[in-house]
């Protein structure tokens, strides 16, 4: 199978934006919903989205509640985040290359409106976004990777010439249920020992994208 790269997915918080979401206080404010304790390890390793999805099923109010507090949080957080250093070159730097390029991220559609509405982000503007309102299941589901790979296929685009980049162990576990590696964008501290495989490659800053991608193209 050719592995010559063809599509790069980027994740966006912590990834392309330093959102500043406090994940961990949402985790907990969202178990606090329940009506029975949760541990603290379930509390820590389960996605934000798929805890959710547990409350809707015993609670329909409550879990309306979560999703304000995530909706909320977001919202917030288009407010205060700040590119990441670099990451407002890598369109220019996909072009050279000719590459094609989406962004997939677990935000709402909503809170993409208003980052694209911001001058500060407007970069994003260059790539096509898919948002966790554009799927059924959101990462760490492959679904939303598996469908961008699908609409390329007239390009002769794969999971073997695709590659995500993301920050968390949500990401990489995405990325390996669809079969496509994964690049772990290390800009956060977070439990390693989430991830299914090792990372592909690992990224610390933007200023060193270039160098990976002579070595893929």
């Amino acid at each position: 199978m050719n592995k010559e790269l063809k599509l790069l997915i980027f994740d966006l918080d912590d990834t392309l934006l330093h959102s500043n979401i406090k994940y961990s206080k949402i985790r907990l404010q969202i178990a606090n919903l329940f009506p029975n304790h949760l541990s603290k390890e379930i509390i820590s390793k389960t996605p934000i989205l798929e805890l959710l999805k547990k409350l809707e099923h015993l609670n329909s109010d409550k879990f309306a509640e979560g999703y304000r507090i995530v909706d909320e949080a977001e919202k917030e957080a288009t407010q205060t985040a700040t590119v990441i250093s670099g990451a407002e070159k890598i369109p220019e730097m996909l072009k050279k290359y000719a590459l094609d390029s989406v962004i997939y991220t677990n935000n709402s559609k909503r809170t993409i409106e208003l980052y694209l509405a911001n001058p500060t982000f407007k970069f994003l503007k260059k790539f096509y976004i898919l948002t966790r309102d554009d799927v059924n299941h959101p990462k760490p589901d492959p679904e939303g990777l598996l469908s961008i790979i699908k609409e390329f296929r007239d390009k002769q685009i794969t999971e073997d010439n695709t590659i995500y980049i993301g920050d968390s162990y949500i990401d990489a576990i995405a990325a390996d249920k669809a079969n496509i590696r994964f690049i772990w964008f290390n800009s956060r501290k977070i439990d390693q020992t989430l991830f299914p495989s090792s990372p592909y490659a690992i990224l610390t800053e933007w200023s060193d994208f270039e160098a990976i991608l002579k070595g893929l193209c």
